[in-house]
């Protein structure tokens, strides 16, 4: 079973080493890396860099991953984690397992968010940053 791991952004792949490191230690050697365009991989003509284009590009990877039938195991982190989130929603046929870590649910969020939670908005505010 493939396990893929895709990256937050400004990270690059690296941030995943000393777990790959550990995970091939102990014989797994179906992992691999995802970078999203612009954040460690190139950015194809027409990739628009909204939030749907990277959801799309995530399924993508995954459906060229994965025989037919055979899902594979997402691990996402931080706005990787976000992306994953809704790739894996929106496709569960791709995914069978989702472990997303530092990135709550989506519709959490966006409750907390919509709720003025002062100091969610403050932990959040860097998302305009890379916008």
């Amino acid at each position: 079973m493939t396990v893929a791991f895709v990256h937050g952004n400004p990270e690059t792949a690296a941030v995943w080493g000393p777990l790959l490191d550990y995970l091939g230690r102990l014989g797994r050697d179906d992992t691999v890396t995802l970078s999203p365009p612009g954040f460690g991989a190139p950015v194809s003509d027409g990739f628009g860099a909204t939030s749907d284009d990277y959801v799309e590009w995530l399924a993508e990877e995954l459906a060229a991953l994965g025989a037919p039938g055979a899902p594979v195991d997402l691990v996402g982190h931080d706005w990787g984690g976000m992306v994953a989130w809704v790739a894996a929603a929106r496709n569960p046929g791709l995914v069978r397992s989702l472990t997303v870590v530092s990135t709550p649910h989506p519709d959490a969020l966006a409750s907390v968010l919509a709720a003025g939670d002062e100091d969610q908005l403050a932990r959040s505010a860097y998302v305009e940053v890379f916008r």
